[in-house]
């Protein structure tokens, strides 16, 4: 083991472990890999033991709901596979909740959806809660409200919630296990001599590329593919965090920190961002978003300046007071997060008007800015 990949490691005292579907349900016989979770928490309790705090991120609700309900497939009605999770939620719960008892621990429930990201209130609660919880030594089993969650509240996948987790309670190291060893400089399903990246010290977008398209999954009980984890990835480590990613069928939690189990470490940045930033940047999830010409992007781009209604030429979907919003250029490319300071009703307003003419229209108490440049992160 390298020194940089000990000192990492062994160094991480907040640990967020995010664990597939394909690791904890067994696709050909249904159910939880009960096993599995046995092996995971004595896993996780040796790390306790060593002082560490750690999160479980889970998947498996859907899955394990598709075998108890008798599906073969994903349901693509989503009221069907609602109610696969609202069924499956609670056996993974119980096996959770028995194997960690079984190494003296307790272990806890939260249910999450982009909006307990997106108010900032809702997410300094979260965060309380978490704190509280590992204070005390309960491990936190989060999983996203699937029973519930529709397109306009859902974080994503768990891939991202993962990521969004470990930013918010401004964890060390984010554990992704998956059933691949790690990230590959080719395909190891189509070329059998594709070569093990033990260590990515920066994600580029020819790493980003090793990982296919956009939108491309796993298999019959899983949602996000390679491309969706190292998407998540590159967020931890932007903002300062380490990641690692390994098979979770190989490894466990302990022998990634302690042994030189087999993976693909992800250094963060050396300059951590503080909350808000992140928050900003990384994990609330945009409620609408705003166009602004080239004059506008060049403004906030080069002299990371508040920015005003006279630069924006377009809105895309509704947005309040308050709401975190994208600033996109003509092209469609994001260049800036912020929290908005109208709706988008009175923006549709002014448009491309100068300040003068926007308080004539809306009144002197408007403020000037759309997005002040205190509640803005340009990227």
């Amino acid at each position: 083991m390298s020194e940089l990949r000990l000192k990492i490691l062994t160094e991480a005292k907040r640990i967020v472990v995010k664990i597939g579907s394909r690791i904890l349900v067994d696709s050909e016989h249904g159910g939880v890999r009960t096993r599995y979770i046995q092996k995971l928490a004595d896993s996780i309790a040796r790390l306790m033991e060593t002082g560490k705090e750690v999160v479980v991120v889970t998947s498996g609700a859907v899955g394990t709901g598709m075998a108890e309900l008798g599906y073969q497939e994903k349901p693509a009605v989503m009221a069907e596979k609602q109610a696969c999770a609202a069924v499956g939620q609670i056996d993974l719960m119980y096996a959770y909740r028995e194997m960690f008892r079984w190494v003296q621990l307790s272990c806890g429930q939260i249910l999450l959806s982009a909006e307990d990201f997106r108010d900032r209130t809702r997410y300094k609660n979260l965060q309380n809660t978490l704190k509280t919880m590992l204070a005390k030594k309960i491990v936190p089993i989060i999983n996203e409200n699937d029973s519930l969650a529709v397109a306009e509240i859902k974080v994503g996948d768990n891939d991202k919630l993962s990521s969004d987790v470990a930013l918010f309670l401004d964890a060390d190291l984010l554990l992704i296990f998956t059933d691949e060893d790690g990230l590959y400089d080719d395909n190891p399903k189509k070329n059998p001599k594709a070569r093990l990246l033990r260590f990515v010290p920066e994600i580029t977008p020819s790493i980003l590329s090793l990982a296919g398209k956009p939108g491309e999954t796993g298999s019959v009980v899983s949602t996000g593919g390679m491309r969706s984890k190292l998407e998540a990835i590159r967020a931890v480590v932007n903002s300062g965090a380490n990641a690692f990613l390994a098979n979770g069928l190989k490894v466990l939690p302990h022998e990634v920190i302690f042994e030189n189990a087999l993976g693909t470490l992800f250094a963060g940045k050396k300059q951590k961002m503080n909350s808000r930033r992140r928050w900003l940047s990384f994990v609330s999830t945009p409620r609408g978003s705003v166009v602004v010409d080239a004059g506008g992007a060049k403004a906030l781009q080069e002299k990371h300046s508040s920015l005003l209604p006279v630069g924006v030429i377009r809105i895309k979907k509704h947005f309040d007071v308050g709401d975190l919003i994208e600033v996109l250029d003509e092209s469609g490319k994001c260049i800036a997060r912020g929290i908005s300071q109208y709706d988008s009703e009175n923006l549709k307003l002014v448009l491309g008007k100068k300040t003068a003419l926007v308080r004539q229209i809306l009144g002197t108490e408007i403020p000037e800015e759309l997005i002040h440049k205190n509640n803005l992160v340009v990227f």
